[in-house]
Formats: structure tokens, C-alpha cells, sequence
């Protein structure tokens, strides 16, 4: 059946002699225009192309074998009809020879034919990621350690500066983070040149003429003018009847006030303007007249106004533009040096990879592009002969996903085009609304800046909008259009979403006349339960898997054979995540516990399947069995077939030496099975020196049978599949420039470090019934009739904005600033600017991640999050629509409420209505009780049916009674059902600290014994355990005050107690001298990474110079000096159960375990110290709760030192003192 193509999308496939920008929205049918532009030109009867004449860019090998084969049945089916034409043969035949292919690929096809060009041997490959890995880990180790060696003054300030002077492993993640960010650039050693100028400034006026510092105005001035929108908002609010009118004279002039600060367009104007922005007090009166929620709405409005402002002000201005241009220029030192470092790696790393005759994928861009462009003496790119080859050889270059392509792509392709000779020949297509690829520094500026410049009418520069989707429902569009109408900006998410930009429906779909609501867009707002064991996680993927039993029993999609409807199948639905890491596999456990099937799409997990781990075990003792931990796991596995009774004997004998001596020198009843291990070992063990890995991995599973015995596991044809994909990554190390077992390991430990992970082996039919789950990057190309969006409240990944040094490819580079001195650490004000601009790219990906997301439905599309309470996040909606008739109709969000976006689901939030579905625990639960009351219920009437009126026999009876008996046996030992193996100091304390407060461990202990047992029921049918709660993070708008908790403020003082050099601190005189010492200290232990800058703020440097100037810490210190302090010590404890309660027999032994916090030896005996910042009162409460703790804590110490406890102290941090508990 012949296709029919709109108006547009014919434009498209006929225009000629043009450059051709096509914007295509989702389901828009690009890759059939594109592919039908294709067959067009070769079958043109004027001037046809032959298919080798043109050149098709893909974004991935799947897409361009898929346009490949398209191509190839349109030519197939061509001749069907016209046999003899010879032209069409000739199609058929360069087909596979055609350059339909991915921009690598291109690149290696260019290299390959002008090798001698650059000077390349012929017989180069392309590295394997792993190897590469190693490779860069080698070459940073030599760099690094031959600087250490030349002990140059510049390299150890620069390591000073940047890591605080001892954590290489940070100055290594910098130097390979600047490496990989400078590859995207077409010419590295310029942006890396670049970037160490911009630091170099001259004035005030070079700063404030710099690109960033203009961005920074730019930023400046839009928060003033959205301020300005929301105090007018505002004064709508107070002119309603029922406004608080008592408040618009102060709004006007607050309006009139912002207005002045827009005229001044430099940065050191908007400095001064700022000093002069007020906000007075809203008059004070009272009405009874005036709505309570007019007037919180205006001072909230107000308060957010005033809070945005002020952090600009003490973020970005503070600083006089003398200062902030001061401080660049010192830092510009340590910027070179670090830079210098990068040149370097880089010219090693290449000089390396030569050596080998090795190119990865950054050699095959900079390769091709030194091919195809030669630098003139004044460093303009000129094309090369081989540029101008290919410009007349390729007829038209077209280039698929335009949007994902990055600078270098651009000037390699541009270079082969014909426009500098008028010729313009380049047909790109994508949609700005999906590029999402912006971490593998993707460029959508490039192509929104044609979208912006390129005219809609007959021009060499010409756009085509594809608006028509012809995949999705009218619900499914309308939902896309209505949120994305007013979130997608210019100025986030890189394109305007207007009329131009919104999808239009392009196909029709069968109503269904029982369900017409049937096909809407539904959002779940799913609260978190506090009780129970399941995670957040678990939570909104129950409520997820209640959807799907709901639409699998209801709902109806379309059939695409017979276009009628048939009902929805699990292969039908699919979870989209926005990473499958640490959630698909939950989400998958609670699907598959429900009775739904599912299965995760993903590249991760591999590293993690116990087959293969136990296989990598194994060879890790091969290559050297002096490694306790391997060599226990690996006796234990299957391919040592011990039991851990047996180990247990074997280690018994001598717990001094290594388990691989004992196994060698043991002389009991197991010799013979240990010898048999033994010999095997060894035999694998002297042909690695001579074997490839894959053949003794071969040999291994052979001999072993090892692939049998997975296969027979449960689900074995994945695990035999996981095994068997082990031997291919070991075929391909061999054609690495590494070799033997030893590399290999490393290898695949480089692998895992990376999260270079290959995914299990896929098994999977394609047409398996079930519920996919894959991450929202994975989808992007298909398409499913259900989709459901979830996780929308999982907070942004913001961490490459956190980093000590962050880059961008238009901003540079932004570094901190040390004073030297003082060792305080700032950021530099470029580093704001970069930050800022980066947190705002951030942030457009994520709306565009989203976008692509909804984009997958076709006919049904459900959104859900989990939020901690559905009466605030209802209370928050019916308050925005109670005012929601005051906005414009179809208004855009404000760019600074999108820019305090921390999750999707504040993107969401502000176009929600009160149609959103809550779902509360409760509801699973009755939903749960109703589903299995049905069961039981169908149970009996099949029952009731199959014995109809006829009676039961003796027989039946008597079956009925042997099974009654059977299924209601009584657990002899119930009573110990509450005794646990292990516990903590914490919850032991807990207990004490709830129900006994003021009693020593000894009355603790007899009076539960007195109470036989009735405390500890109450106590441990908690669980001991339990791992700590992911709590779902809290949208911004239902967010009072984000701050540390008492817990978490708590573990940051314990932390920096752990981390700090008390001698240091304790050296400094007292006073000033002290403070900045101990702010030194707290910079070092920042800047090594091992105190988050959140811990950091949550300190009160007061309180630590209290305890400084305390006794204890005096004590402390001098235990330090003679190497007697030990901090955060772990230790476990074994205790009679009976100390637990009185039921509990006293053989059996309860571990229980913690962590101390300090103690030290004085004059042979034991002082333990614990840190406290409970707000209390008085001493006595501290006491009262922790002696329990300190109890266990000197009984512990007491065993395992065999010294006296003299001393047990608590510091208190509130109180500012020491108490000794007795």
C-alpha cells in the first residue's frame, strides 16, 4: 500500500539544491521521509544518484542498519516492478558498500583511504574501552610520578592548591576530566590554551567584558524582570474583592523600585543598584473582609522575591570587581600549571597510543578533521585535497539526530559540503525538544542556531517543520502540548515551545465507547508510608504494579493488523526511569512478586551476576592465591565445593598465616580433598603463563562442567549466556596491547570502576509477554501503546556543578580560590558564572529528557511520584488554583521558578489540576485485602461447582483432616522467634533510652529478665537491621526549609572529630590563632573530598573551640603523640542471650556491635570518650540516655585490650563541656 505523505513532509522529500534544516517532532515520521528522499534521488529519471554518491550520518549502528534496510526493500521492491532496469541493479549492488553509517564509522572509512596524510601506519586498530582505560591509568601514573620526582616548585603548588596536597587520586580525576572535556572540541590544545587566558586578567573592564560575566547580567536582569511579573501577580492578588488592599501602595513602589535597577546594563551598575533595593514592611491592618490565603499568597510571593534577590546579591555581587578580578589573576598560576598538566597527559597519552598503533574514538574525529582541514600560518582551516575530493564525490550529505552532534561533527562534515563554493547540499533532520546527550557534550546550539536563522520559505537556507505526530493519541498529544507549552523555554530547554514547536495529530486511533475517559493522562501521587519494610521505591513501584493489574484487566489498545481494538498485553507496557541504576531491579522484584512479568533493559548488572563473579573469584586465585578473601569465596563456590564447616576446621588449625599456607601444610581428615583443590590450581596456574585467557576459561568450564551447572540453576539460560559473554570480553583483551591473567583481571576491574558495564547477556524473545522497564535514554526511538513515566520526584544529578574544578565548552574553566595564607576557599567568581550556566543546562536536558519520555505513548500515559505527605502536596495544589485564574491564559512558568527546579516533578507541579489521583498505603492495602478476598472467593465457587449436591466420603474426610493437621502445626520454639543473632549497641541504647532511663546495664538487664520477656517482644519485633530509608526527596514547593536534621548534624561532627589533626589545632595559641587553624583544617579535610561542603556549613566553629580548649581534648592530643588515640573503632561483642531476657537460654551467644568514638590510653589504662549534640538541658539527661552505651562500650574495650576502663566521658556539644558517667 502506497504511503501517504503531508504537505510538509513532501517539501521535504522533493526540495533540491538547498541546505535543508527539517525540525521533526516526535512520531513525526522522519526516518520514512528521509529514507523516501533517499530512494527519490536514485530513482530520479532526470538526474539520478547512484547510492554510494551520498552520504547518510546516523546517530547509531542500529539506526543506520535499519536505514539501510529500509533502503534496501524500497529498491527490492522497485524491481519487482521494473526487473530489467539496469539502474536499479547497480542500486542494489553499491548498497552495501553505500556510506550509510555513523559519524565514527565515517571517520575511520576517511582514515583508512588518506592514512599517509597524517602519517598514520596502516595497520593501526581501534582500542577496546578496557584497554584504554589502562592505558590512560599507566600514562597518568608515569606523568604523575615523574613530576613528583623532578620535585618542581610549580607542580607541588599546584598539587597543593587544588587537592589540598595529599590526594593524587583527585588531581587525577581533574587532569582526566579536563582531557575528556577538551576532546569535544575540534581543537583541544586551543580551548585548553583559551581557558588558561581567560584567567589572565588585565582590569576591571577585561572581566567585565568577558562572555561570561555578560552571561551573568544577563541572568541578573531576567530574575529582575520575573520579579517584577510576580510583585504585579501580587498586586492582582491584593485588587481582588477579597485581596489584602492594605498592601498595594508598598507593592507599586517595590514594582516601580525593581524597574529603575533594569536600566543599568554593566555588572559593576547592577552591583551599586543592588545596595539600593529595600523592602519595607507590609502594613500591619487587619480586615476580617480580607481572604487569610490572599494574604499568604502575596507575603509568600514577596518572600521568594526578596530571598532570590538577596542570594544574588551576597553570591554574586558581594565581591567589588577589583577583588573578584584579583583573585582570578591569582589563581591564573595554578589554572596553567594544572592545564600544563592536561597538555602533557594528552602528548603522552598520544605518544602512548602511537606507540601501539592504537586510535579511540576522540583519534577518529581529530584524525578525519586533519585530513579533511589544514591550518594556515594565520590559523584559519582551510579544506585539504581530500575535503575537496569528497565535496565533489558526495552529491548530498544527509545527517539524521542534527541535534545530538557536537562541534567537531560539524566542522568534519561542513567541510565536505559544498557551501563555501555556493553549493549547498546538506540535509539535516532532528528536533532540539530530544537532545538529551548533552554529558557526551552534544551541541543543540548548533542546530537551534540554523532553526533561529534558516527562513520557512524557498531559500539555500531553508526550514521545514514537521508539526503532525502520527504515533499518539489526541490525549497523549494534548497532555505533551499542555505542559510543554509552558515549561519549555527559550532560555531552558533551548527552543520556544509555541504553535510552531507542538504536536498535531497526525493518525487515527478506534474509541472505545465503554471507557471514553479510557485513554487519559493520568498523574499518581503516591505518599510514602513511614511503616512497614518496604523502600520508597518499592512503594511507588506497588502502587505502579496496581495500574498495570487494573488496565491488564480493563483497558484496550489498538491491534495493528486488523486496526480494531484488542486488549492491552504486559508487552504493551513499559516503566520508563530516568536511570535504571538502583531502581529497575526494585521496580522488577515488586512487578514480579505481584504475578506480573518484567524484564529490565539495561546495561548495567553484568559485574554483579553471582556466575560471573564466582568464574572472576576463581581467576583472581589462579593469578595469585596469597588473597584470603578470594580464596575463601572461591573454596566455597562451586568450583572449590567446601562447605564453610570444612574452611572452618582447615582455618582452625593456625589463624596466624595465610589461608593458602594452611591449605598447603594442613594434615587432617580433609587433606585429600584439599590436595585434589590444590593440584588443580596449580595446573591452571603454570599455563597461564603460556595459555590465552579465553582458551583457559574455555579449559576451566570444561573441565569443571561449570556451564552445566548454571545452566541448571534457575533461570540458566541467562546465567550460562552471562559465563559465555565472559569468554568474548576475554577474546577481545587478547587483541589489546596487554596480555596474561594478571592484565586481564585488571582489565575487568578498570571495567567495573568505570561503570563500563555490558548489561546481561539478553535472552529475551522479542515478542515476550512482558513489562519492560528501561531508562528513558534507552527508549529514545521506540514506542510503546503504554508508558508509564515514574520517579518524577528522584532529585537531579547536580554533582558536576559541585566539583572543586568545573568546565564548559562556551564558559571555560571554573576553579576555586585559595588563600594561601588564611587557607580559606572560595569560589572564584567565574566559577559562579560556569556553575550557573551549567546548572541551567542541566536543567533544559531534564525537560527534554522528560519530553522524550511522554513521547514514547501512543495510546496511554501515566506520570507517577512519590511525595512524603498528599495532604500538604493537595493543600499546595488547591492554592495554586485558587489563584490560577489571575495568570494569563497559556502564560509560560517563570524561568526562576523552572531554575529552582530540584525534580521532575517541580517541572510538573505548576501545570497540575485537581484531577491528579492520590494514592495512599491504605489504598494499596484494601485493593490487596479485595483481590485476595476474590481469590478465596473464586476458590470456593470452583470448590462448590466441582462437588455440586454430592456428598463427601470417609476418604475425602479423612484427606480434609490429615491436611488440616498438617497446615496448623505449632512451632515448638516460637518463644525464641524474637532472639536475633546479631544487634547494636544503637538499639540496645534505644530501648534504654525509651523505657529505662535512669538505671545502670546491670538493672537494665535484670529488670527484662523480671519482666520475662515482655520488653524484649516489644523490642526486637522491630527490626535490628533494617537497611536506612531512602526517603523520597521533597519537591521545592513543598519544601519549608531545607536543612540538616538532628541525625545528619550529628554525623557531621562526628565525622570532622574523626578527620581533624588535633595536634595542630591544639599547638595554636588560643584565640584568633586557634579559629584560623582549625578553619584550616576544615578546608584540608573539604578539599580531599572526605567532608561534603553541606556537612561543612552545619559546623559551628564556637562549639569546636570549646571543645579544644577542654581538658579531654588537651589528653587527647598528648595520647596522639605517644600513638595511643584511636578514633571511630568498630568492634563486636558477644553476649549470653540471657542478659537479653530471662526465656532466652544462656548457650546461645548475641553479637552485638558498634562503632566507638574515641578512645586512649593513659598510664595503662582505657579512657573512652563519646561525642554528644542532643540539645539538652542538663548533664543528667545526657546520662540518663547514653550510659547503657558507654556500658557496653567499656565492657567491649575492657575484653579486647584486657586493661581497665578508668574513665568513661561524654562531650557534650551543646553544653560545651565533660561528663563522666559512672
Amino acid at each position: 500500500m502506497a504511503i501517504s505523505f503531508t504537505e510538509d513532509q513532501q517539501k521535504v522529500i522533493t526540495l533540491r539544491n538547498r541546505n535543508l534544516l527539517v525540525s521533526a517532532a516526535a512520531g513525526s515520521g522522519k526516518t520514512a521521509v528521509l529514507v523516501e528522499r533517499i530512494i527519490r534521488m536514485i530513482t530520479d529519471k532526470e538526474n539520478p544518484v547512484d547510492i554510494d554518491r551520498l552520504l547518510v550520518v546516523t546517530f547509531t549502528n542500529a539506526a543506520a542498519a535499519e536505514m539501510r534496510e529500509r533502503i534496501g526493500l524500497a529498491i527490492n521492491r522497485l524491481l519487482l516492478e521494473d526487473g530489467e532496469n539496469v539502474h536499479l541493479q547497480k542500486q542494489a549492488s553499491l548498497l552495501h558498500n553505500a556510506q550509510i553509517t555513523t559519524i565514527d564509522s565515517f571517520c575511520l572509512f576517511v582514515i583508512r583511504n588518506n592514512f599517509n596524510d597524517i602519517g598514520l601506519d596502516p595497520g593501526f586498530r581501534v582500542a577496546d574501552e578496557g584497554e584504554l582505560r589502562l592505558l590512560k591509568q599507566d600514562v597518568m601514573r608515569d606523568l604523575l610520578e615523574e613530576r613528583y620526582q623532578e620535585k618542581e616548585e610549580g607542580f607541588l603548588s599546584c598539587v597543593e592548591y587544588f587537592t589540598g596536597g595529599s590526594n593524587d587520586k583527585l588531581l587525577e580525576e581533574y587532569i582526566g576530566k579536563l582531557y575528556e572535556f577538551s576532546m569535544s572540541s575540534p581543537w583541544p590544545e586551543e580551548w585548553i590554551r583559551r581557558c588558561i587566558e581567560e584567567y589572565r586578567i588585565r582590569d576591571e573592564s577585561m572581566l567585565e567584558e568577558s562572555s561570561w560575566c555578560v552571561y551573568l547580567v544577563s541572568y541578573i536582569h531576567t530574575v529582575l524582570r520575573e520579579s517584577t511579573r510576580a510583585l504585579e501577580f501580587a498586586l492582582r492578588i491584593v485588587q481582588r474583592p477579597d485581596g489584602p488592599y492594605m498592601y498595594g501602595e508598598t507593592l507599586e513602589k517595590e514594582i516601580e523600585m525593581l524597574n529603575r535597577n533594569l536600566r543599568f546594563h554593566t555588572f559593576s551598575d547592577l552591583q551599586e543598584a543592588f545596595e539600593t533595593i529595600s523592602f519595607g514592611r507590609l502594613p500591619s491592618k487587619k480586615d476580617e473582609s480580607v481572604n487569610p490565603l490572599c494574604r499568604e499568597k502575596v507575603q509568600q510571593l514577596r518572600k521568594d522575591i526578596k530571598k532570590q534577590l538577596e542570594e544574588i546579591r551576597t553570591s554574586l555581587l558581594v565581591l567589588p570587581l577589583g577583588q573578584a578580578a584579583g583573585r582570578m589573576k591569582e589563581a591564573s598560576f595554578f589554572v596553567e600549571e594544572l592545564l600544563q598538566l592536561v597538555l602533557d597527559f594528552k602528548a603522552q597519552l598520544d605518544e602512548r597510543k602511537r606507540r601501539e598503533n592504537l586510535i579511540d574514538f576522540h583519534d577518529m574525529e581529530h584524525f578525519a578533521l586533519d585530513i579533511l582541514l589544514k591550518k594556515t600560518e594565520h590559523g584559519e582551516p582551510l579544506p585539504s585535497p581530500a575535503a575537496m575530493e569528497y565535496r565533489e564525490f558526495f552529491e548530498e550529505i544527509f545527517i539524521d539526530e542534527y541535534q545530538d552532534s557536537n562541534q567537531v561533527q560539524e566542522l568534519l562534515l561542513e567541510s565536505i559540503s559544498g557551501e563555501a563554493r555556493g553549493r549547498y547540499n546538506r540535509f539535516m533532520v532532528g528536533d532540539v525538544k530530544q537532545s538529551i546527550y548533552k554529558f557526551r557534550q552534544a551541541c543543540p546550539e548548533l542546530f537551534m542556531e540554523k532553526y533561529n536563522c534558516y527562513s520557512t520559505r524557498e531559500s539555500e537556507r531553508q526550514r521545514i517543520d514537521l508539526h503532525k505526530n502520527f504515533r499518539s493519541r489526541p490525549q497523549v498529544l494534548e497532555s505533551v502540548n499542555g505542559l510543554f507549552g509552558r515549561i519549555m523555554r527559550g532560555d531552558l530547554g533551548g527552543v520556544e515551545y509555541d504553535r510552531d514547536a507542538a504536536l498535531y495529530q497526525g493518525a487515527s486511533f478506534p474509541e472505545n465507547p465503554e471507557d471514553p475517559k479510557a485513554y487519559d493522562t493520568e498523574y499518581l501521587i503516591i505518599e510514602k508510608s513511614e511503616d512497614g519494610p518496604a523502600s520508597a521505591r518499592e512503594q511507588e513501584a506497588a502502587a505502579v504494579a496496581r495500574k498495570i493489574k487494573d488496565l491488564y484487566e480493563n483497558l484496550k489498545v489498538t491491534d495493528t493488523v486488523n486496526k480494531g481494538l484488542r486488549p492491552v498485553k504486559y508487552s504493551d507496557m513499559v516503566i520508563l526511569l530516568r536511570t535504571t541504576s538502583g531502581w529497575a531491579e526494585e521496580f522488577k522484584g515488586v512487578l514480579e512478586k505481584e504475578g506480573i512479568p518484567a524484564y529490565v533493559s539495561s546495561r548495567t548488572g553484568y559485574f554483579q551476576a553471582v556466575e560471573v563473579k564466582t568464574l572472576l573469584q576463581f581467576l583472581r586465585v589462579i593469578d595469585n592465591p596469597l588473597q584470603d578473601i578470594p580464596l575463601f569465596g572461591t573454596l566455597k563456590s562451586y568450583f572449590g565445593g567446601f562447605s564453610e564447616e570444612e574452611i572452618a576446621r582447615i582455618r582452625k588449625e593456625n589463624k596466624t598465616v595465610l589461608l593458602y599456607d594452611e591449605l598447603i601444610s594442613y594434615e587432617g581428615e580433609l587433606k585429600d580433598k584439599i590436595q585434589a583443590f590444590l593440584n588443580r590450581l596449580s595446573r591452571y596456574r603454570q599455563k597461564t603463563v603460556y595459555t590465552p585467557i579465553h582458551k583457559l576459561i574455555q579449559e576451566i568450564l570444561s573441565d569443571t562442567g561449570y556451564l552445566d551447572y548454571v545452566l541448571a540453576c534457575p533461570a540458566g539460560e541467562q546465567k550460562r549466556a552471562n559465563v559465555e559473554m565472559l569468554l568474548t570480553r576475554a577474546a577481545a583483551f587478547e587483541n589489546t596491547s596487554y596480555y596474561g591473567l594478571f592484565h586481564f583481571l585488571r582489565y575487568i576491574e578498570q571495567l567495573e570502576r568505570y561503570e563500563v558495564d555490558y548489561g546481561l547477556a539478553d535472552v529475551l524473545d522479542e515478542n515476550a509477554d512482558v513489562v519492560r522497564i528501561m531508562s528513558i535514554h534507552k527508549s529514545k526511538g521506540l514506542e510503546f501503546p503504554v508508558c508509564f513515566v515514574c520517579g518524577l520526584a528522584k532529585k537531579f544529578n547536580m554533582q558536576d556543578i559541585s566539583g572543586g574544578v568545573i568546565a564548559d565548552m562556551d564558559m571555560g574553566l571554573g576553579v576555586d580560590y585559595v588563600d594561601s595564607e588564611l587557607r580559606i576557599r572560595s569560589n572564584t567568581l567565574k566559577k559562579k558564572a560556569v556553575a550557573l550556566k551549567m546548572k541551567h543546562d542541566v536543567l533544559g536536558e531534564e525537560l527534554r529528557v522528560l519530553y522524550v519520555a511522554m513521547t514514547r505513548a501512543k495510546e496511554k500515559l501515566i506520570l507517577t511520584a512519590l511525595v512524603p505527605s498528599i495532604d500538604k502536596f493537595r493543600q499546595e495544589l488547591e492554592q495554586k488554583t485558587e489563584f490560577g485564574e489571575l495568570q494569563k491564559e497559556g502564560e509560560k512558568i517563570s524561568f526562576s521558578a523552572l531554575s529552582g527546579a530540584l525534580c521532575s516533578l517541580d517541572f510538573v507541579f505548576p501545570c497540575l489540576d485537581l484531577t491528579v489521583e492520590f494514592v495512599k498505603p491504605t489504598d494499596i492495602l484494601q485493593k490487596d485485602v479485595k483481590s485476595a478476598v476474590q481469590d478465596i472467593r473464586r476458590k470456593q465457587e470452583l470448590f462448590e461447582s466441582a462437588v455440586g449436591d454430592s456428598k463427601l466420603t470417609d476418604m475425602d474426610n479423612e484427606i480434609m483432616s490429615t491436611l488440616s493437621k498438617q497446615m496448623s502445626g505449632f512451632y515448638p520454639y516460637q518463644y525464641l522467634s524474637n532472639l536475633f543473632v546479631k544487634t547494636t549497641v544503637s538499639e540496645l541504647k534505644k530501648r534504654a533510652m525509651h523505657d529505662l532511663p535512669n538505671q545502670s546495664i546491670e538493672t537494665v538487664l535484670a529488670s527484662e529478665s523480671a519482666q520475662k520477656g515482655a520488653l524484649s517482644e516489644k523490642i526486637y519485633t522491630n527490626s535490628l537491621f533494617e537497611e536506612q530509608e531512602v526517603v523520597p526527596y521533597i519537591p521545592s514547593f513543598l519544601r519549608e526549609e531545607e536543612a540538616l536534621s538532628g541525625t545528619d548534624r550529628g554525623s557531621a561532627y562526628h565525622k570532622v572529630m574523626e578527620l581533624l589533626d588535633f595536634q595542630e589545632v591544639i599547638r595554636a595559641e588560643k584565640g584568633k590563632e586557634r579559629e584560623a587553624k582549625l578553619r584550616a583544617e576544615l578546608d584540608r579535610v573539604e578539599a580531599q573530598g572526605l567532608l561534603s561542603a553541606r556537612w561543612r556549613g552545619s559546623i559551628f566553629i564556637p562549639k569546636l573551640l570549646d571543645f579544644f580548649d577542654s581538658s579531654l581534648a588537651l589528653r587527647m592530643s598528648r595520647a596522639k603523640e605517644r600513638g595511643m588515640l584511636y578514633r571511630e573503632q568498630p568492634f563486636v561483642l558477644g553476649l549470653a542471650a540471657s542478659r537479653l531476657g530471662e526465656e532466652f537460654p544462656e548457650k546461645e551467644q548475641v553479637l552485638i556491635q558498634g562503632i566507638i568514638d574515641v578512645f586512649f590510653e593513659e598510664e595503662g589504662k582505657i579512657i573512652v570518650a563519646d561525642y554528644k549534640t542532643d540539645v539538652v538541658k542538663s548533664p543528667e539527661e545526657l546520662v540518663s540516655r547514653y550510659q547503657v552505651q558507654l556500658a557496653y562500650y567499656g565492657e567491649a574495650l575492657a575484653r579486647l585490650t584486657g586493661k581497665e576502663v578508668a574513665e568513661k566521658i561524654i562531650y557534650s556539644f551543646a553544653l560545651g563541656k565533660e561528663i563522666m558517667v559512672y
